[in-house]
């Protein structure tokens, strides 16, 4: 089986190569799946990712989660800390480029953090899955540790589900996978949805 580096290398060299016009398109697929749940459609608090580097594509949702009358919570990643602050918005408008280059809320927006236990669904980035709902992210640990914090904090009956978005390029048959990794509750493809 491949390491996690190595995997992480091959699947952000085949997504950065994605035409944005295919990535788009497959962006709408897998967000017309999400938005057709069940899970969707009842939660009032969404927290998702802001898409960078041809990741499946998020604003859209959001700009329409949002006008559906959502929350919509963005992580800041306190870096220093490896700690996800969640952040509600109104709009794009309330986001800005950080050095890394994608969108996150704005510094003075940290004094009034979202209460974690309100968050009802997550919406997660990650660069690799497997068919059991395994996840690989970006080796820092930040979304594992937010993961565990949620399940720590609320009972899991009502613990927020975890859903992931991916391009089925990104699915592997089998991911190396540590105790500590969280698991998704649905991974959702352009042509399947994992549960």
């Amino acid at each position: 089986m491949k390491t996690k580096n190595e995997i992480r290398k091959e699947i952000l060299n085949i997504r950065n190569n994605l035409s944005s016009e295919l990535a788009e398109q497959k962006s709408r697929i897998i967000i017309d799946k999400i938005k057709d749940t069940v899970e969707y459609k009842s939660s009032k608090s969404i927290m998702v990712y802001m898409d960078f580097k041809n990741e499946v594509n998020t604003k859209t949702f959001i700009t329409e989660a949002l006008a559906e009358g959502k929350k919509i919570i963005i992580p800041y990643t306190d870096v220093e800390k490896v700690l996800i602050i969640p952040v509600e918005i109104n709009s794009l408008d309330d986001l800005v480029l950080c050095k890394f280059g994608y969108l996150e809320p704005k510094k003075e927006a940290l004094n009034n953090p979202y209460d974690i236990e309100k968050i009802e669904l997550i919406i997660v980035p990650g660069v690799a899955f497997d068919k059991r709902k395994n996840r690989i992210g970006f080796g820092k640990g930040y979304y594992d540790k937010f993961l565990r914090n949620r399940n720590a904090l609320t009972n899991e009956i009502t613990s927020a589900k975890a859903f992931a978005l991916a391009y089925e390029f990104q699915v592997f048959e089998e991911i190396p996978a540590e105790e500590h990794d969280i698991k998704m509750d649905k991974i959702f493809t352009e042509e399947n949805v994992y549960r």
